[in-house]
């Protein structure tokens, strides 16, 4: 891959498709430098047809640009399924490991995963988040090697710990795809009419995530709470579908942070900042310092590194 042109990133998810247009001497990229479709699980035309579908005005202005991928895509429901890096792994590792190939003249590039065993001593995966971290390690040089735990909320939210500059540990966890789930396909939360649309509010969403904090051995039965609640006490719920995902991430958060974390660690948030904000609260909730880093700069930052 030349150094002097542009060329695309390309993260592309389960449930998502960010694509990139990337520069080494450009530091993060414009919002006319992004561009979203369909993630792996939601595709209607063929992966190829999708991609350069969405990247063909780049290319009408640049010519045929290097491509570079990470995520889903490489998986065994992605494009081509490339390997995993196993942790303890030093992520500067992911390009020995990727899967080359041309297409419709550009060269293509897609970037492993990791896997590991989580704390609870089972098998997990990631593909996309390892970028991420990458991408904020090469942004921290001067705390990178320092102990720190990384959240990645999302559908499946990834908690990731740093040691020596290293990937040394990652769970994942189903708190995104299943506040969606029970949201929608449960009775725990009323459907939407002119009372209950009110929209995200932080004092409810505390209310659970204080709740989880206080029950770490309860989540099945809290879970309820958000029915009963408003059923016998609406006005001190406030909105259920805030409580709900209180609920949910407090527990995420205090989990985590008691089976993946040393004491008084540094938890660095990276993602989408309106639910990297929720994250935020949960974990400060407890007690923790929490930073955030927003995952389009990670993901183009580990872009660059790799």
């Amino acid at each position: 891959m030349t150094t002097d042109r542009p060329f695309i990133g390309v993260d592309w998810g389960t449930s998502r498709m960010r694509a990139m247009l990337c520069a080494p001497n450009k530091p993060a990229p414009t919002k006319d430098e992004l561009v979203f479709s369909d993630g792996i699980a939601k595709l209607k035309k063929p992966v190829a047809d999708t991609l350069f579908d969405a990247i063909a005005p780049w290319v009408e202005q640049y010519g045929k640009l290097d491509i570079v991928m990470a995520g889903m895509v490489g998986s065994n429901i992605g494009w081509k399924s490339t390997p995993y890096l196993t942790c303890p792994a030093e992520l500067s590792e992911l390009r020995s490991l990727a899967t080359k190939f041309e297409e419709n003249g550009h060269t293509i590039t897609i970037l492993p995963g990791a896997r590991g065993t989580n704390a609870m001593g089972q098998p997990d995966l990631m593909r996309g988040e390892e970028l991420q971290i990458l991408g904020w390690m090469a942004g921290h040089p001067d705390v990178s090697h320092e102990d720190r735990l990384i959240c990645l909320p999302g559908t499946h939210t990834k908690w990731a710990r740093l040691q020596d500059g290293r990937l040394e540990s990652f769970a994942t966890s189903l708190t995104g795809e299943l506040f969606a789930i029970l949201k929608d396909h449960s009775i725990l939360v009323p459907k939407l009419t002119s009372e209950t649309a009110t929209g995200f509010q932080n004092a409810s969403f505390l209310k659970g995530a204080k709740l989880a904090d206080q029950q770490p051995n309860g989540l099945l039965h809290i879970l309820f709470s958000t029915r009963t609640r408003y059923i016998t006490n609406p006005d001190e719920l406030g909105d259920p579908a805030s409580f709900l995902s209180g609920l949910l991430i407090g527990s995420d958060v205090k989990t985590a942070i008691d089976n993946c974390a040393k004491p008084n660690v540094i938890v660095e948030v990276i993602g989408d900042p309106a639910l990297g904000d929720k994250y935020a609260l949960a974990i400060e909730n407890l007690g923790h310092t929490c930073n955030f880093t927003d995952g389009n700069d990670a993901i183009y930052s580990g872009f660059l590194a790799v």
